[in-house]
């Protein structure tokens, strides 16, 4: 006898987190997620490296609807498999996102004869941005990622995460002059003089956005500093690294520059002190007047809120592909020891995706 499909989602989860897909090491997931979609029967299902597009026939982008969802993982913290305790599953991914792709594999045998349907499960999203699965499906073939409207199942605890924050990653190099720490006055000490901008970051305030009916909360954090030559000598260089994240309220140049000049005010550019932006992730706005978005808002979510960190709802609306991100479980537990998922987080996300569908 078929299980049912509350057995299914959550037998499927489990299976998932007991494949191990760090990130770059996806090959068993991608075949078991192959498997799956072409047991259906009834997608045009094709296969890029270790990611997977499976598309209902008759598919047309103008009207189509994608769910999205990648398959790696963080690396392990400890043990890899999945720990069931009654309707409990523990373990590494099972928030971030197995779950959500248990999902996707759910509504795609239950919408066999859909029309306008595609799910893309890709790789690598959980490291730079130029090793996504999603670029390496484009640069195969863009004509895959295209559709009206996308939903990605990250975890959200059951509410819509519009858009997303911006991100951007400076190293700021601090100059002094190297002399032995017998002699300090000679010299100019870079880790002390990196005093001045950790002292501003730490008391800069930043005040919350309201932007297309969420609300974002910005911030411009250091996340690394490096400096020392020896254990007798005064440093002639120090290196900060600072994290931007911001909101999609304004161009994503105009804020990083309006950053960068903030920044800039707290350097000494006659000593060489100088910025470097070393990477950028875009940000994306709310388009919650969506037509997907907005059957998805009326789908049974929780709520509306804004998503905080970076996902790829910003790679599909550069694209020109509005997204939002929708799936099971608490994001707080992503990335920690601790991930766990209820049965009932797993089910109403099928539920909540399988009203959206129906009412295409």
């Amino acid at each position: 006898m078929a299980p049912s499909i509350e057995d299914f989602l959550f037998e499927t989860t489990k299976e998932l987190v007991d494949i191990e897909s760090i990130s770059t090491n996806e090959g068993l997931i991608c075949d078991y997620v192959a498997q799956k979609l072409e047991d259906i029967g009834c997608y045009e299902v094709v296969r890029v490296g270790n990611n997977v597009v499976a598309t209902s026939r008759n598919y047309d982008p103008a009207k189509g609807t994608i769910l999205a969802g990648h398959l790696d993982t963080v690396p392990a913290f400890g043990e890899v498999r999945a720990i069931v305790e009654d309707d409990l599953i523990y373990g590494l991914g099972v928030v971030d996102m197995k779950a959500g792709v248990a999902v996707m594999i759910r509504l795609a045998n239950d919408f066999c004869d859909r029309e306008n349907l595609r799910f893309i499960f890709y790789a690598s999203e959980e490291i730079a941005r130029s090793f996504s699965g999603l670029l390496e499906v484009e640069r195969a073939d863009p004509n895959l990622l295209k559709g009206a409207g996308a939903v990605l199942l990250e975890p959200t605890g059951g509410y819509i995460e519009a858009g997303c924050q911006g991100t951007a990653r400076f190293k700021v190099g601090i100059r002094g002059k190297r002399s032995h720490s017998a002699r300090a006055w000679m010299g100019i000490n870079a880790i002390e003089r990196c005093g001045q901008l950790l002292s501003f970051l730490d008391e800069l305030e930043h005040s919350a956005v309201d932007f297309g009916g969420v609300t974002y909360r910005p911030a411009l954090v250091t996340t690394k500093i490096e400096g020392g030559i020896a254990g007798n000598v005064v440093p002639d260089y120090a290196e900060v690294t600072i994290n931007l994240r911001y909101a999609p309220s304004e161009s994503d140049e105009a804020t990083i520059s309006r950053y960068i000049a903030l920044i800039e005010q707290q350097l000494e550019a006659d000593l060489g002190d100088a910025i470097e932006v070393v990477d950028i992730a875009p940000s994306a706005p709310p388009s919650l007047g969506n037509p997907i978005i907005g059957a998805l808002n009326r789908s049974g979510v929780r709520g509306v809120r804004s998503k905080l960190g970076w996902t790829d709802v910003a790679f599909f609306y550069e694209r020109g592909i509005a997204a939002v991100n929708y799936g099971p479980g608490d994001p707080e537990l992503a990335h920690t020891k601790d991930e766990v998922i209820s049965r009932s987080e797993i089910e109403e996300a099928h539920q909540v995706l399988r009203r959206l569908i129906i009412s295409l």
